[in-house]
């Protein structure tokens, strides 16, 4: 159990160039050296999370980010045998991995990190990744439909020592079983969903509900209270609410918005921007207009997560306002990884524990 009032973890460090599409000099690179220098800086910081994006085909333009990427359980068994107290995620997209194959690659993972295994579903959104697995894009209500026969299958074969049939409507198994099982209680789940069937899913099954949170307090106090309100009263379930930020940092404001605008604005991979959002646009249902220039802004500086930009200060101010909206976790990703975590550890942490937010190490 952490003691921690606002938990922090890594997010892709497994493809390049990481959550910042750039092309500045020491963006982040399919390096296995620099992953595992990342995650030890990770667990140096007493982070709870390390968690890759699963991307199998890239978004295109001059520079194709995201082509090159590490599958994500591999890496997740490899970095969890390296590793020994973060939780280690796979993020598994579900139309395209048999549960069967999931269960028993999760389980093997748990064994090898010793219990730090966690899974970050998805219900697939990519069109071009799932045409070139053979596989059709679902109505987007009709994923959920899939996903909880998926979970519910490996589910079962974490938990049930007989083997069992399934006659599901996209799934049919007969005598399906997987050992070894995991160790204690199962690999923690993850998911990300704002839609209300998605929601839903989340709500149902999931240990992490992962959002994109509004900007604006209020409105993002509720959206947490709303979802973890119903997750007790529509199931009966306990679960945190996590999200996502890049951090922008420098000696003044102005500096680090000048940063921001170096590796954003003047080598942003706009063009493949503007593809990805496009097509989350037409097969997500994200909410907001996809086509601003200040959504692919926020797209290509961090991956449309929260912007932790400023002097140390004001990031941890940053981080502190999340924590008082209710949110328990948060994934943070920079554009230049080992100097940004070594800023991080030095100038920022210290300020987390002084306010409370974090133990010291």
């Amino acid at each position: 159990m952490t003691t921690n009032r606002l938990q922090l973890g890594t997010f892709g460090t497994n493809l390049a160039p990481g959550i910042t599409f750039t092309t500045i000099p020491g963006a982040l690179t399919t390096d296995w050296s620099r992953v595992t220098d990342l995650a030890a800086r990770a667990e140096a910081m007493g982070f709870e999370a390390i968690v890759p994006i699963s991307r199998w085909k890239g978004y295109g333009g001059e520079h194709d980010p995201h082509s090159d990427a590490y599958d994500t359980l591999t890496w997740a068994a490899a970095v969890g045998a390296v590793t020994h107290s973060a939780r280690v995620f796979a993020t598994v997209a579900m139309p395209v991995v048999h549960p069967v194959m999931a269960a028993k690659q999760m389980a093997t993972i748990d064994h090898v990190t010793g219990g730090r295994a966690g899974i970050n579903v998805l219900a697939g959104w990519y069109r071009p990744e799932m045409e070139m697995f053979g596989t059709n894009l679902l109505h987007h209500d009709r994923r959920y439909d899939m996903a909880d026969e998926w979970i519910e299958i490996v589910e079962r074969l974490w938990s049930e020592e007989a083997e069992f049939d399934f006659e599901g409507e996209f799934f049919q198994l007969h005598g399906a079983v997987s050992k070894p099982k995991p160790l204690g209680a199962r690999p923690q789940i993850m998911n990300a969903a704002m839609s209300g069937r998605g929601l839903d899913f989340a709500l149902a099954h999931t240990d992490k509900l992962y959002v994109k949170l509004s900007d604006d307090r209020e409105l993002a106090t509720e959206q947490v209270a709303n979802a973890k309100r119903q997750a007790r009263e529509k199931f009966g379930r306990d679960l945190e609410v996590w999200t996502f930020g890049y951090v922008v940092d420098g000696e003044s404001e102005q500096a680090a918005r000048d940063f921001l605008h170096y590796y954003a604005q003047e080598h942003g991979m706009h063009d493949a921007a503007i593809n990805a959002l496009k097509i989350m646009g037409v097969e997500a249902e994200v909410a907001g207009d996809n086509s601003t220039a200040a959504r692919r802004f926020s797209w290509v500086a961090g991956d449309g997560g929260v912007p932790l930009v400023g002097t140390p200060t004001q990031v941890a101010d940053g981080l502190e306002w999340l924590t008082d909206v209710g949110i328990d976790g948060c994934l943070l990703g920079w554009p230049l990884w080992e100097d940004g975590m070594s800023r991080f550890a030095d100038d920022i942490h210290p300020l987390l524990v002084s306010r409370g937010l974090r133990a010291a190490l």
